[in-house]
């Protein structure tokens, strides 16, 4: 609106001047070279107007002129970026579809209508992965690291394949180069922490750990509890790197910093009690598991706790087991546990009545058939018995053991990662889902998968 009452006020300011340029015609007279010329001054003013409109004319024509190979070089050049980008976004689809022969197809026309080998490289890199061609991928992501604007996707190719092949040192190097150049990465930050950990740098898993949480990168959707497991599991492992470094302060301080940080962590609880039974520390060894007992019983607590109470046969330990019980009296680990010292020190009834009210509370593992079994054997001499109840064991569930909630994967000892898939802390105390058949009958309570042949 503004432009409009501009225009219409220029315009009645020239038509004004004509009309009073026509009402004032003037004279004007010019002497030059010896010529003379006379006009008045509305004509001087039109051949005024009419030179400047030609030389401004003759100006773009020349410009027009000069300026035209390069605009259409410019069209030609964005034409073929648009082409180049749209294959290389192809490419990407193929790559991601798994096409290996669209993804090479559209990879070779990106790289020659871009012309800008930067841009070409990781999906020239992804299509010779997804072609199987790993040492071509590896050559396209070093090729990466050689420009500052792609040396980081270089780096993560990398380190992916270093993941890949199971080559975690060679990982872990790659991971720590890419940390410099993006620090604030939550998807490295926690490899790195993955990768410091499984290969049992657990001082520097530490410090990543803290970095991870003071920054708040992997506090998003994360509740409190499973932080604190996290805390608990590294300063367990802190605690096995001092042992192997002969560290024996640290080796307790970091198991007592696991169990502090974590009361229901098991493995940290058996850990402590087992360093504090070795170091005839009976007493502080015994309140622990008396502690841990009542909040996680774990048959692993057994051999320590028996150990500090000085219980080297069936009777000590029953009267060792029957004190532990008053911290939880009802958990099946409990009962079972009562019937194993029971059975030890020949106090058959019991034995029987522990057995029976795991049996009929539904809690009965394989293990409790083989003891009631013994118990057949061991007190009546019935042979035919204990056959039936052995026979009873192979349908009963499967014994607890330390199963990898990841892979399945089942060991009789804690690890912080599963041997089998790398998992942190997917170690949880659970009935093995794999069994392949029946060992020798052992019921020693801290041996709970002995009748497991778990893959």
């Amino acid at each position: 609106m503004i432009r409009l009452v501009l225009f219409i006020i220029f315009v009645a300011l020239v038509s004004w001047g004509a009309v009073w340029v026509g009402a004032n015609p003037g004279a004007v007279s010019l002497n030059w070279g010896g010529w003379r010329i006379e006009t008045s001054v509305g004509v001087l003013a039109g051949i005024t107007v009419l030179f400047a409109l030609s030389v401004a004319l003759v100006y773009r024509m020349w410009l027009f002129i000069t300026r035209t190979p390069a605009i259409m070089g410019n069209a030609i050049k964005q034409r073929r970026s648009r082409k180049g980008y749209k294959a290389l976004t192809q490419g990407m689809v193929a790559v991601a579809a798994g096409d290996a022969r669209e993804a090479a197809r559209q990879v070779k026309r990106a790289d020659g209508l871009l012309g800008d080998p930067p841009l070409t490289l990781l999906l020239k890199a992804q299509s010779a992965q997804l072609s199987g061609d790993e040492k071509a991928a590896e050559n396209f992501f070093k090729a990466m690291l050689e420009n500052e604007e792609t040396e980081f996707l270089g780096l993560r190719g990398l380190l992916g394949q270093a993941i890949k092949a199971g080559d975690k040192q060679t990982a872990l190097e790659i991971a720590r180069a890419a940390h410099e150049i993006k620090p604030k990465s939550e998807w490295l930050a926690d490899v790195l922490f993955e990768l410091e950990s499984n290969t049992g740098h657990w001082e520097l898993a530490a410090q990543s750990l803290k970095q991870l949480e003071k920054t708040n990168l992997k506090a998003n959707g994360e509740s409190e509890n499973l932080r604190t497991r996290r805390r608990a599991v590294v300063a367990y492992g802190r605690s096995l790197e001092a042992q192997n470094a002969n560290d024996n302060s640290g080796k307790i301080k970091w198991a007592e910093k696991a169990f502090n940080t974590d009361n229901s962590f098991a493995p940290a609880a058996i850990r402590l009690a087992q360093i504090y039974a070795d170091e005839n520390k009976s007493r502080k060894a015994m309140r622990l598991v008396e502690k841990a007992w009542a909040i996680n019983p774990n048959p692993g607590l057994l051999e320590p706790y028996y150990q500090a109470a000085g219980a080297i046969d069936g009777m000590k330990k029953l009267k060792a087991m029957e004190k532990l019980s008053r911290s939880n009296p009802d958990h099946g680990e409990t009962l079972l546990a009562v019937a194993v010292a029971a059975l030890e020190a020949k106090i058959w009834g019991q034995a029987r009545s522990n057995l029976g009210t795991l049996m009929e509370n539904g809690s009965a593992t394989k293990r409790v058939y083989v003891m009631q079994a013994k118990l057949e054997e061991e007190e009546n001499n019935d042979t035919q018995a204990a056959k039936r109840w052995l026979q009873m064991a192979t349908m009963a569930p499967s014994d607890p053991a330390w199963v990898c909630s990841q892979c399945g994967h089942g060991e009789k000892q804690y690890h912080t990662h599963c041997s089998r898939c790398g998992g942190f802390d997917s170690m949880v105390w659970r009935s093995a889902p794999i069994v392949t058949g029946l060992g020798a009958v052992d019921t020693n309570p801290n041996n709970p998968a002995t009748l497991l042949l778990v893959k």
